[in-house]
């Protein structure tokens, strides 16, 4: 019984090709997520920091009852993946406008 999920799995990760498919998408996701880092810390958050009072805002944080809540990482992540999003809302916008002029 495993030799033939161990066949079959074969047959689906290789010969089908959506293994080699989902690893090429993992990357793809992975260097948009790195784009987008970039562009939230290195241009958008620049642009913003005359307007912020605290210095770094990555070292944000709020005391609370002894724990720390990072509020800097928080509104990194939330920034994040608000581009992310809106990157990944136009790559489709762009592959739907295609498709219909292709079709």
């Amino acid at each position: 019984m495993l030799k033939s999920v161990l066949r079959e799995y074969g047959e689906f990760f290789l010969k089908k090709g959506l293994g080699l498919e989902l690893a090429i998408a993992m990357v793809i996701g992975q260097q948009l997520t790195e784009i987008t880092r970039s562009l939230s810390n290195d241009l958008l958050m620049p642009l913003l920091m005359p307007l912020l009072h605290a210095g770094n805002w990555h070292r944000w944080s709020i005391v609370y009852f002894g724990n720390t809540i990072e509020v800097g990482k928080l509104i990194d992540m939330g920034l994040n993946t608000l581009l992310t999003g809106f990157v990944l809302f136009l790559i489709l916008k762009a592959a739907n406008r295609r498709q219909r002029l292709d079709g």
